[in-house]
């Protein structure tokens, strides 16, 4: 490898096509691709065009030019590459294609392909790069590819072109002179102007006209923008073209050339009185002025009309068909010439151009690439405007400017909407040309600073699946004539913007996937850390508050509507909570159901404010899919510098405050010393918690159950107790609780199973017997907990009790975290002779259809509805529509936390005959209850 930038490359190829002859145009580009990419065999070949053979236009190989036979693409490395594709292998290209001669005579190891496509798109063939050993090429080395295959495809367009033109005069050997004059002029013609005067003279001097002309249009190319290029007349240009006469022809005639250019067909006089296409007053007029013959012919050049050829005879003469053909063969040499001048001209403009923008760009890729890029294009295309446009994947028809440069000026990116402006038929067509008053249709976000604008090329960039990505163009204060040379540049360069463009969407999407929430479109705590990071360390201290917002009870939602529901639900909450804050206002989501908000120059009472607004804005209930959720937040506030004056300090005390808004939900509580001490002991409790479910140091109390005719035991209840040789005795309403949140249940409903039974053995050993079962609660929890049934069975097989000993009370919310797990695992545990109740009846959200499949025996009617049922008449109607429904399924109903006589006497009459409280007994230690009751 001789270099090892693009820049330098594509310089160093530049020059040295620059100085290589239109005849050695592939040996040089080939020799020089091998030496700059270092690679042993460089081969350009032609593709037919039913795209079956290949024939090799030059082989360099080692330092030498091979021979090369057509040969057949099928079976071959070359049928890989296609006119959308290229292709690379990198070692073992001989093992993939054994029948490819070729590769085997290289003793080929690696390959490169790509394919050489003519102005109209159309696959003319392909470049590869062929090495002895396995291929490795650095970065740039595709688009230098690319760029060469560019200019490989112009100069075999042009060689074909000729070879096509060649074939056609040689096949009809034109005898004539005049046209034999005239073809010599167009080919030994180095530019448009020489040509156009050479056939002008020719027709007069050598076909005997009196005068010929040749007329070419406007920038717009339309018929009535033709004007005089060249003229030629037996007596003189200058003079005669200038005498009232020839000016009056010129003016008559003007009409006659219009319509042959605009018809695409000869318009002459023949004679007096036998015209083709002309209005008989003007051939009179003509006549008049010394005109006898007359004939218009449209320079055409694959149906385009480039111009047109007017001659006429000042003799009384007739322009017979065979002289009306060889002029329309004339008239189509000079069509071709002029091509092929505009053509090897755009070339050479073409490489220069390339070249200049190729080295001026230092920038390998980044927002420096795109701007010296877009200046630099601007400059080669003589454009007063350069500019790379971003298309939004996330807002379609809206687009930004990457890049801008007007005058040589780099500007401010602008957003704007695509309708109506000139990218939107770039993103439509792939390609958009103005040629004329494009300044109407600029963007309205541009304020008016390209009212100026004329003409407008605009190139769409794709990505490699062929989605459209951004717009690449220049714009230019003069209306367009030829617009082949910009649209070819911005084709050759749209690939590489593409290219970049594609790797600052990568890299952004890598950037929105480490700091932004993918569920809520928020920052994410990455990105939040980082801001309160950097305001936190500012000096002098910068105050702020921070706010930490938990929704409550988000699990329940999760678990009955699934988490689809809940990720939507967060979905709405996020918007609810963006729409109540304002700018310095700073909105994350932490993880599960926390979200922050960072509110920079605040204090403790706009902080609590602020907390209140988030809070309003859930008061309506949330409604997604078909599923109503009310959701709630509990609100920790911190601040700093008053409470802490680091980031974590920040975060960790507004937790603390927001664990302690829990305890009373939808409240916002601002940070406190003790509240930090109350943290400190809770975790000390989860710990010695964990440490006594671990040892088994809980103890069970029982609380009898009872028939509220006969006073008689039914059963009893076992209820965990821990008493801590430190905290002393804890209260369920503490620890129960502390294990939810801290997901011990599962591990705490093992060890109470296991004692359940284990205490039931130990009556049994002492001859004692209880009367009806024993119930167990379950957690919601441990139905997550693939071993419950095991756990169950086990211990009763361990400690030889039958399963009918045992009661399972489950909670509402417990079986509807997963209704159809619960139902197996019910009716299974009922087959086996346990009993089962409903606990908490009437305080979760099961569904009866569900119900009505679980195989419970009774429900138990909550204590928060018993308590108050002779003081409420709304109680007391729940109560008793619980006791209906109940009978309604065929089950019984136990009545908990009973503590007056007069509770009883209700109860009995809505047709409850089981309760269970203090009015019997409170909970008992094991002895105690067997004393009293076995």
């Amino acid at each position: 490898m001789l270099s090892d930038s693009a820049p330098s490359i594509l310089q160093q190829l530049s020059r040295s096509l620059l100085r290589s002859s239109r005849e050695e145009f592939f040996e040089q580009l080939t020799l020089s691709l091998s030496a700059l990419l270092g690679v042993d065999h460089v081969l350009v070949a032609r593709i037919d065009a039913h795209q079956s053979l290949v024939s090799p236009v030059t082989l360099y190989s080692n330092g030498q030019w091979l021979p090369q036979a057509p040969f057949p693409i099928k079976g071959t490395a070359c049928s890989q590459v296609s006119p959308s594709s290229e292709f690379f292998a990198e070692a073992g290209i001989c093992s993939r294609f054994p029948n490819d001669t070729q590769l085997a005579a290289l003793d080929a190891q690696g390959y490169l392909g790509v394919p050489m496509l003519d102005a109209d798109g159309n696959w003319l063939g392909l470049i590869a790069l062929i090495h002895s050993s396995p291929l490795t090429l650095p970065d740039f080395a595709v688009d230098t590819l690319r760029i060469a295959a560019s200019l490989a495809s112009f100069e075999l367009s042009r060689r074909l072109a000729g070879a096509n033109a060649n074939v056609r005069i040689a096949g009809q050997r034109r005898a004539l002179k005049l046209l034999s004059e005239g073809g010599e002029a167009v080919f030994n013609a180095q530019d448009e102007t020489a040509l156009m005067q050479s056939c002008c003279d020719v027709a007069v001097d050598t076909g005997g006209y009196a005068a010929a002309w040749i007329s070419r249009p406007g920038p717009l190319g339309r018929a009535d923008s033709l004007s005089v290029r060249t003229m030629a007349d037996r007596d003189g240009q200058e003079i005669a073209w200038c005498s009232p006469r020839q000016l009056m022809i010129k003016r008559y005639s003007r009409a006659l050339t219009q319509t042959a250019f605009a018809t695409g067909k000869p318009v002459f006089i023949t004679k007096p009185g036998q015209t083709g296409g002309v209005n008989e007053t003007v051939a009179s007029t003509l006549c008049s002025l010394g005109v006898k013959a007359f004939i218009a012919l449209p320079l055409m050049f694959r149906d385009t009309p480039l111009g047109v050829l007017s001659c006429y005879h000042a003799q009384e003469t007739c322009i017979s068909k065979k002289e009306r053909k060889v002029l329309g063969d004339l008239a189509n040499d000079i069509a071709f010439g002029l091509d092929s001048i505009v053509r090897r001209q755009n070339e050479q403009r073409i490489q220069h151009a390339v070249a200049h923008v190729a080295t001026a760009v230092s920038a390998n890729h980044g927002e420096a690439f795109l701007s010296q890029l877009t200046a630099h294009m601007a400059t080669a295309l003589d454009a007063q405007v350069g500019f790379i446009a971003r298309l939004d994947a996330m807002e379609p028809g809206v687009a930004s400017m990457a890049s801008l440069n007007i005058r040589g000026e780099e500007q401010p990116g602008i957003r704007y909407r695509i309708a109506g402006v000139p990218c939107e038929d770039v993103v439509n067509h792939k390609e958009c040309v103005v040629l004329e008053n494009a300044a109407i249709r600029m963007p309205a976000e541009s304020n008016g600073e390209l009212d100026w604008v004329n003409g407008y090329i605009g190139r769409r960039l794709d990505d490699a699946q062929g989605q459209p990505i951004g717009v690449v163009g220049v714009m230019f204060e003069r209306p367009l004539e030829d617009t082949h040379i910009a649209r070819t540049v911005l084709q050759i360069f749209a690939a590489r913007v593409a290219s970049e463009l594609s790797r600052q969407q990568d890299e952004s999407r890598i950037r929105e996937l480490a700091y932004r929430d993918e569920g809520t479109r928020l920052p994410n705590r990455a990105d939040f850390m980082q801001r309160l990071v950097q305001h936190v360390g500012q000096t002098p201290p910068r105050s702020l508050a921070l706010l930490l917002l938990g929704l409550n009870h988000f699990k329940e939602i999760n678990d009955i509507a699934g988490h689809y529901v809940g990720d939507l639900v967060l979905k709405e909450v996020a918007k609810r909570f963006s729409t109540v804050l304002k700018e310095r206002h700073y909105l994350a989501r932490l993880g599960g159901d926390e979200f922050v908000v960072l509110c920079l120059d605040a204090g403790q009472h706009e902080a609590i404010e602020i907390a209140t607004r988030l809070q309003d804005s859930l008061v309506a209930p949330v409604v997604v899919e078909q599923h109503t959720a009310d959701v709630s937040a509990s609100v920790g506030v911190s601040v700093c510098p008053d409470q802490a004056r680091t980031a974590q300090g920040l975060l960790r005390y507004a937790d603390i405050a927001m664990h302690q808004a829990k305890r009373a939900p939808s409240s916002a509580r601002l940070f406190e010393p003790w509240m930090e001490q109350a943290m400190r002991e809770k975790l000390d409790m989860a710990k010695r918690l964990a440490i006594a479910i671990a040892h088994k140091t809980l103890t069970l109390n029982f609380q009898p159950q009872v028939n509220l005719h006969t006073r008689e035991l039914i059963g009893a209840e076992a209820l965990c107790r821990w008493q801590d040789e430190v905290l002393g005795f804890v209260s369920p309403g503490d620890f129960i609780p502390l294990a939810e949140e801290r997901g011990m249940m599962v591990a705490l409903g093992r060890c109470v199973i296991e004692k359940a039974c284990q205490q039931l053995a130990q009556w049994k050993g002492q001859g004692l017997s209880l009367c009806g079962q024993l119930a167990i609660n379950v957690a919601a929890d441990q139905f997550d907990d693939n071993d419950l049934i095991d756990t169950l069975f086990e211990n009763c097989s361990r400690y030889h009790i039958t399963p009918s000993m045992l009661s399972l009370e489950l909670t509402e919310s417990g079986i509807m975290v997963n209704p159809e797990e619960a139902v197996a695992i019910t009716r299974y545990c009922k087959e086996q002779g346990m009993g089962l109740a409903i606990d908490d009846f009437g305080t979760g959200y099961s569904s009866l259809a569900y119900l009505k499949r679980f195989a419970v025996d009774k429900i138990k009617i909550d204590i928060s509805f018993i308590r108050d049922m002779l003081v409420s008449e709304n109680d007391r109607i729940i109560v008793a529509t619980i006791i209906a429904m109940a009978h309604t399924l065929g089950l019984e109903t136990i009545a908990e936390g009973i503590e007056s006589q007069a509770q009883i006497e209700p109860l009995l009459e809505m047709g409850c005959t089981q309760g269970q409280g203090y009015l019997f007994d409170r909970p008992l230690t094991a002895s105690q209850f067997a004393t009293r009751w076995l």
